[in-house]
């Protein structure tokens, strides 16, 4: 398969799950805010990179989805802009916008663009936001190369993503308390899978975690350290290590909110209590940079 051909996938995949959530719910923070996995593992994070954005800022997003990020940051009264592969997901983003643009702050901007292939204006942005996106860029260090040259001086680089691989025995951790907790997986189709693969059912839930084969670019990054990057082009102002696998069990638990909720938090406390002590290796980081 050719990359023009991976990249039509890319964007077509990406492209229908951004209209199948939009029959959902809209693609604002202020609704997404509330879906369980991100009241569990992204809610503190995002409001904390809003609380940063003030009004007349200019901002960009790199692998904007459905734009509801970009459009938070014109309700805080950025100059945003969003750019993403598919442009499913942007007719969503601009749709959305157009019918609440009168109490917008700021404004946002949304087009297509391959990441890959970027070719930013210098000293353009106080402000660039990739969430969940890296991991799934090949050409890592134009990339990084590009926000850096992109970014005013002083600008921040804010990143949530996902860095190096799930080790076994993050993927044995989550395995058991898949297996106790009530999941989208019935209990009998636990059992058979136990007697299926045995001992290689661990090696499953990391590749789960993994999201291997989602689509067709979904990893490529993995090659790259793009944190290292990071670290040797940008001054590093914070980095916050998210727990091994609570993040994923949010994805995955079915049980009321009510109950879910306190039972991950208190799941989270000794997931980040483990990667602390070096039990656990979590994958997922949110960076503060600075240009």
């Amino acid at each position: 398969m050719t990359y023009e051909q991976k990249l039509q996938q890319e964007a077509e995949l990406w492209g229908t799950e951004a209209q199948r959530m939009a029959t959902e719910l809209p693609p604002d923070w202020r609704a997404h805010r509330h879906l369980l996995y991100n009241v569990i593992n992204h809610r503190a994070d995002i409001d904390a990179l809003l609380s940063r954005v003030q009004l007349g800022m200019h901002t960009l997003e790199l692998g904007c989805a459905s734009g509801w990020l970009s459009l938070a940051m014109a309700q805080q009264g950025a100059i945003a802009t969003g750019y993403d592969i598919s442009e499913k997901s942007l007719q969503v983003a601009r749709d959305y916008y157009a019918s609440i643009a009168d109490d917008v702050a700021g404004t946002v901007t949304y087009a297509m663009h391959d990441l890959n292939a970027l070719d930013l204006a210098p000293e353009t942005y106080d402000i660039i936001v990739v969430k969940g996106t890296l991991h799934h860029l090949t050409n890592m260090p134009q990339v990084i190369a590009q926000v850096h040259t992109a970014l005013k001086p002083g600008g921040l680089f804010w990143v949530s993503d996902e860095a190096g691989d799930v080790n076994m025995r993050s993927a044995l951790f989550s395995s058991a308390l898949m297996f106790l907790l009530p999941t989208q997986v019935s209990y009998r189709e636990k059992f058979a899978g136990l007697f299926k693969f045995g001992l290689n059912a661990p090696s499953r839930i990391k590749a789960s975690m993994e999201a291997e084969d989602l689509s067709p670019f979904e990893g490529a990054g993995r090659e790259h350290d793009w944190l290292a990057l990071v670290q040797q082009q940008f001054t590093v102002e914070k980095l916050i290590n998210k727990p091994a696998v609570t993040g994923y069990l949010a994805h995955q638990i079915r049980l009321p909110r009510w109950l879910a909720i306190p039972l991950l938090r208190t799941i989270g406390v000794f997931d980040d209590l483990l990667v602390r002590l070096g039990v656990l290796k979590n994958t997922g980081v949110v960076v503060y940079a600075r240009k």
